[in-house]
């Protein structure tokens, strides 16, 4: 089935790669824009001053106009169940709860061997926001669960993977999804070398098992709960460091 849709879709393999990229980056370009555009909005009623709510404002309107222009972008290419979404089974749930103990694993484990190595793992600027303001983190666990898993997941699983996949198949569409999602998050991680090595490494981890989840199940939903209850997690780790409950 597999390879009669990636013959019957050859010739359209460079549109879509092409559309890929686009959709990408006039995603996080429409978002850049809907944060700016709103700042005025979000600083009248934070009284004015970078705090924490106004990033985590930013943050919610920056994930909703990535899956407004996700959504945006499925009635262009007019393709019948591009991202299919269901309730997921008791057997999805068993992948979700499995998958998101995989993504901490993982995580843990490249962190050890890159500290091993000499390099210090990247941080990423959503994570250093919150340092000494422990309801920060706290507060981004839910935003994490509704807004950046779920937007995440529809454009990098949904809209590339599923489209790359008409023509490219599986793994090439997992691979090319998971690179896209490693490059745009670069600019977000601060240190050198290391940091970003550490945090590639880690991005890819989450890029193909998350796109693996999805292409097994073809059901988004999948994803989105694993990715945001990755994140969740992370938030809720380091709210319980900040408030002196673990070390």
């Amino acid at each position: 089935m597999e390879e009669a849709s990636v013959r019957t879709g050859g010739r359209d393999r460079g549109q879509h790669i092409v559309e890929a990229i686009l959709v990408v980056l006039g995603a996080y370009v429409c978002a850049i824009v809907a944060v700016t555009a709103l700042n005025p909005v979000v600083a009248a009623f934070t009284g004015g001053s970078e705090t924490s709510t106004a990033l985590i404002i930013q943050t919610t309107i920056q994930f909703v106009a990535i899956g407004i222009v996700v959504c945006w972008y499925t009635k262009v290419v007019d393709v019948d169940r591009l991202i299919p979404a269901v309730v997921p089974s008791p057997r999805s749930a068993g992948l979700i709860f499995g998958g998101t103990v995989v993504l901490l694993g993982g995580q843990y484990v490249v962190n050890e061997i890159l500290q091993w190595a000499g390099f210090s793992p990247g941080a990423n600027q959503a994570v250093l926001a919150g340092v000494g303001n422990p309801i920060y983190f706290l507060v981004m666990i839910p935003v994490s669960l509704l807004f950046v898993g779920p937007a995440e997941e529809l454009l990098f699983r949904g809209a590339v993977q599923g489209r790359l996949r008409q023509s490219w198949g599986r793994w090439p569409a997992i691979i090319v999804a998971t690179i896209l999602f490693g490059l745009i998050h670069i600019p977000a991680v601060t240190g050198g070398f290391g940091a970003q090595l550490s945090y590639a490494l880690v991005a890819g981890i989450l890029g193909v098992l998350l796109g693996y989840l999805y292409d097994y199940t073809r059901n988004i939903v999948v994803p989105a709960v694993v990715h945001g209850s990755y994140n969740a997690t992370l938030f809720a780790l380091l709210y319980l460091g900040e408030i002196g409950v673990i070390g």
